[in-house]
């Protein structure tokens, strides 16, 4: 006795190791997809500030992420910061313009040191103001 396959039956197996051969194609990119880079995230910083402004004082914070502007005001003074991370991680770059009014009266740029204290003064005729911040990174 001599059995032979119908042609049915021969399409029908190249089709399922067609369908094989692609989800074993499919697998393979999909792990090589799985190593790839993983993404920088942008730091965040947590910006606790002192404002005094002619015997007024405030202590705002703040949840920056790095290189995105916040504004903080008291009274006719406002102040616009960006905080970018320096060099090192330890390092920050605290850049703004300080406003009396709608006139900048001065345009700052530092460069402090995570979780310590740097301060700008402003002498305006019409009284000082002054801004201490400490900047921390977040988790």
């Amino acid at each position: 006795m001599h059995l032979q396959l119908t042609p049915s039956g021969i399409v029908h197996r190249f089709a399922g190791r067609c369908i094989a051969t692609v989800l074993v194609a499919a697998s393979i990119t999909g792990s090589f997809s799985a190593h790839a880079e993983p993404a920088t995230t942008t730091p965040t910083y947590a910006v606790a500030m002192a404002l005094e402004s002619r015997g007024e004082k405030s202590a705002p914070r703040i949840l920056a992420k790095a290189g995105e502007q916040f504004a903080v005001a008291s009274g006719d003074w406002r102040v616009e910061i960006t905080v970018r991370q320096g060099k090192t991680p330890a390092d920050v770059w605290l850049t703004g313009k300080v406003f009396k009014g709608s006139a900048v009266v001065s345009a700052p740029t530092l460069m402090a040191h995570v979780n310590e204290q740097a301060v700008i003064k402003v002498s305006e005729g019409s009284g000082p103001f002054s801004l201490a911040m400490v900047v921390s990174p977040q988790p």
